[in-house]
């Protein structure tokens, strides 16, 4: 797949409407702010930014088609951990740094949260997350947990038949009350629709329109959804119209990538701003509660804001450039060596038992 310029330009998007969220909103409003108010004018568009999280889901659907075609299942998740790992262990020792001086009672971490906040699961070991945006990490993972037993089994084939049901998977789990059942929360549908996308760049038919448009459908009435219970916990009023066109219009940029001029379209630093989007989406948030909670009020704001803002990005752009560009060839030896090498183990051998059933199988039919 050929870099699509514009895809890092949604990336980033999406990353400074995560942001405008929590420094404008959502900080302020769940108390890790305590030290500057609310600005209406702009609390009317911030609070909508959570929806970046959502168009995040959908990115990483389109980019792990790609990512997961030609290749074996420990390369799959090589490729992944490289990706993931490096800047999430910094930024987890950069914050638990902030945090132990200023984290103090809504922000504080512990050593034993810490060291499993590093697996990138900590939900598994009853830990809670170091930082709050953590919490996506675990819906990226299952979704390449999914891909990765896909490409284990030797399936790859049937990987575009899995994605084309999985819609109708979570419509129907939906349905019938069931979506706490595996890769049946909503949010999968994001995930899904993405990978149609991608999908359909490659191969049109009635059947993958027909499940991109149930994920829409699915997206559209999760997230707007949302809107009265946002509405009742955070005490501001959510416009379920104004959600479903902003779910909307992710869809419709993705209509407008996958066509020729998306395809073709050249922008500038959209490299540089695609590899700031991830760093920036794992400091900005208790990082920045913590600075404005202490050196801002609402006679400054505006200074504090741009202030931190920049630093977000400084720290962003060093963790980019000194740990993932400039390590690069660690990083990749490292977890090829590890990660890959376990990955391919498990393929071996679930290829191996697969072949011993279904000879056995055969064996018996005879």
């Amino acid at each position: 797949m050929k870099r699509l310029e514009l895809l890092d330009y949604g990336r980033f998007g999406g990353g400074l409407a995560v942001v405008a969220y929590h420094y404008f909103f959502n900080g302020i409003s769940n108390g890790k702010v305590t030290s500057i108010s609310h600005i209406p004018e702009l609390v009317a568009f911030a609070k909508y930014g959570f929806l970046g999280v959502e168009f995040f889901f959908m990115i990483s659907g389109f980019v792990i088609f790609f990512s997961a075609k030609n290749k074996t299942a420990g390369q799959f998740l090589s490729v992944r951990a490289v990706r993931l790992f490096p800047a999430f262990w910094v930024a987890v020792l950069f914050t638990t740094a902030f945090a132990a001086h200023w984290g103090g009672e809504k922000m504080s971490v512990t050593w034993p949260q810490v060291l499993v906040n590093l697996t990138m699961l900590p939900k598994l070991f009853g830990q809670p997350f170091v930082d709050g945006v953590y919490w996506t990490l675990q819906y990226e993972w299952g979704f390449y947990f999914a891909v990765f037993l896909m490409l284990a089994a030797g399936v790859q084939s049937k990987l575009h038949h899995a994605l084309v049901l999985w819609p109708f998977y979570i419509l129907l789990m939906r349905a019938i009350g069931m979506e706490s059942l595996p890769y049946a929360s909503a949010y999968y549908a994001y995930f899904a629709a993405g990978a149609l996308f991608a999908l359909r760049m490659e191969e049109k038919g009635r059947f993958s329109l027909a499940a991109l448009l149930v994920s829409l459908v699915l997206c559209v009435s999760f997230s707007a959804g949302k809107a009265a219970g946002l509405t009742a916990n955070k005490g501001v009023e959510f416009s379920a119209l104004t959600i479903a066109a902003v779910v909307l219009g992710q869809f419709l940029f993705f209509v407008f990538l996958t066509s020729r001029k998306g395809l073709a379209l050249r922008l500038p630093a959209s490299r540089l701003a695609g590899g700031l989007t991830y760093p920036i989406y794992l400091i900005h948030a208790h990082f920045g509660y913590m600075l404005l909670s202490r050196f801002a009020n609402d006679g400054n704001r505006a200074i504090a804001y741009s202030l931190i803002a920049m630093a977000v990005l400084l720290v962003a752009y060093a963790i980019h450039v000194l740990v993932e560009r400039r390590l690069a060839s660690f990083w990749n030896a490292f977890f090829a060596r590890s990660v890959g090498s376990c990955g391919d183990a498990v393929q071996y051998w679930l290829s191996a038992r697969l072949r011993s059933v279904y000879a056995a199988s055969v064996g018996r039919s005879q």
